[in-house]
């Protein structure tokens, strides 16, 4: 556990949203290219329809789909900017979230050191100790064998 923890899970599920966002935006592209083609399908069936048969009066039908089809190129203009703002937002997110990334570890690779040198240092004390009493015992021993 890091003090980086919360700050990570925030930016994953905003780094999550933006990706969800981005799958949305492309849908709706994809939904207005499925219209756009629609609509030129239409346009293309109605002016071979309407080139056959000269009574019938088609010029209200054109017009509406014109409009539809300005319509739609306006939605995927905008839906394209705002893919663009998401796509922008998407780096920047992650790249926030690759350097809490990289300090949490930094934050494990010090506490773990630490952890190191405090065993270390614990392992040091304890022969240390051994050797100062084998040392008072070994003067001990010498001092009764010399009188």
């Amino acid at each position: 556990m890091t003090p980086y923890d919360a700050a990570l899970r925030i930016a994953e599920r905003k780094l999550d949203a933006v990706r969800t966002a981005i799958g949305l935006i492309v849908a709706e592209l994809e939904r207005i290219e499925h219209a756009r083609i629609a609509i030129e399908t239409s346009l293309t069936r109605e002016a071979e329809l309407a080139s056959r048969d000269h009574r019938l009066t088609t010029e209200h039908f054109f017009v509406h789909a014109r409009d539809q089809h300005q319509q739609l190129v306006g939605a995927r203009a905008a839906a394209h900017v705002q893919l663009e703002a998401l796509r922008r937002k998407a780096v920047a997110d992650y790249g926030a979230q690759v350097a809490l990334e990289g300090a949490a570890a930094e934050f494990r690779a010090a506490a773990d050191r630490a952890r190191d040198a405090a065993e270390q240092s614990a392992l040091d004390d304890r022969i240390g100790a051994r050797h100062a009493a084998r040392r008072r015992a070994g003067a001990g021993v010498a001092a009764t064998a010399a009188p």
